[in-house]
Order: structure tokens, then C-alpha cells, then sequence
């Protein structure tokens, strides 16, 4: 079995001409988003043996702010691949790294993320909105329209 995570990173600042979108930070809003998430992923018992991340600093701390809040650390790669990535290279990066593990995490940006939730699952998923989750699981390896939802969270659902 495989486990496929996917997180849409936490409400960031407002794009600005006067600061380069790839390091935009947080907002608070985002960081309070992101913990309520954290804790109730942390009820699922799921432990990712790999995280890949996009290397924009919300992606970032995102990550950060959830392991924080469930006081685990992964391993952890970023890659620049995956900042504002369309859903077929984020599968490609998934499917290349999916002898790392068992249980995978992705930690990425809209709309990449929601678009891939929507094609590798057996059932429509709603688009992902900021700190959204989705969890998959697959029989064998993590292939399109294989993977059977198992958990939907947003801080609206919770």
C-alpha cells in the first residue's frame, strides 16, 4: 500500500510588485489555519517516511508551522520543481521519488496541487483551499485515478 499526502500551503501575503512571490511569508491568518490542520492530521496516526516540498518560502514554513504543531520532523526535500508546478510534473516528482517510502507528502501551490487531487483519485475532490489536505492510498505504486480518498481537511472543516 502507498500513502500520497497533499497539503496546499497556508494564506500567505497578497502578491506585490514590491516583493518577489516566491519569498512571501505567512500570514497570521495562515499560521492559525495550518496548526488546525496539524492537529487534526495528527489523529490519523499518519507518519510520511519523505516530504517534498516547493522551495518558496510559504511552502516552507507551512511545513514548518505543522511539524511544529505535531511536534514531528520528516525528511525533508525542496525542490524549486514544485513551486507553482502543474499537476503532471508534480507526479512525475511524486512517481521519481516513490521508492523513498511508503507514505509520501507533497507540499505545494494551486492550482498544481488541487488539479492533481482531482486526476489521481477515483472520486472528485473539491479544489484544495489555502492549508487544505488530502489523503490518498493506492494498492500498489501512486498512479492516476488509483487513489482512494481517505481523508479531506481544510480549517473550514474542522
Amino acid at each position: 500500500m502507498k500513502t500520497l499526502i497533499l497539503l496546499r500551503h497556508a494564506k500567505s501575503e497578497d502578491p506585490s510588485l514590491l516583493k518577489n512571490d516566491f519569498k512571501r511569508n505567512l500570514k497570521s491568518r495562515g499560521i492559525n489555519d495550518i496548526r488546525l490542520v496539524a492537529n487534526e492530521f495528527a489523529k490519523l496516526n499518519l507518519n510520511p517516511n519523505i516530504v517534498l516540498c516547493s522551495a518558496a518560502n510559504r511552502t516552507k514554513e507551512t511545513l514548518a508551522e505543522f511539524q511544529s504543531e505535531i511536534k514531528s520532523k520528516f525528511k525533508v526535500t525542496y525542490l524549486e520543481d514544485l513551486y507553482h508546478a502543474d499537476a503532471s510534473t508534480i507526479l512525475d516528482v511524486i512517481q521519481n521519488n516513490e521508492k523513498l517510502g511508503d507514505t509520501i507528502m507533497v507540499v505545494g501551490h494551486n492550482f498544481g496541487i488541487s488539479v492533481l487531487a482531482n486526476y489521481i483519485g477515483n472520486q472528485a475532490c473539491e479544489e484544495l483551499p489555502t492549508s487544505g489536505l488530502v489523503v490518498f492510498q493506492f494498492a500498489n505504486s501512486i498512479k492516476a485515478g488509483e487513489g482512494k480518498r481517505l481523508n479531506y481537511i481544510t480549517p473550514k472543516s474542522i
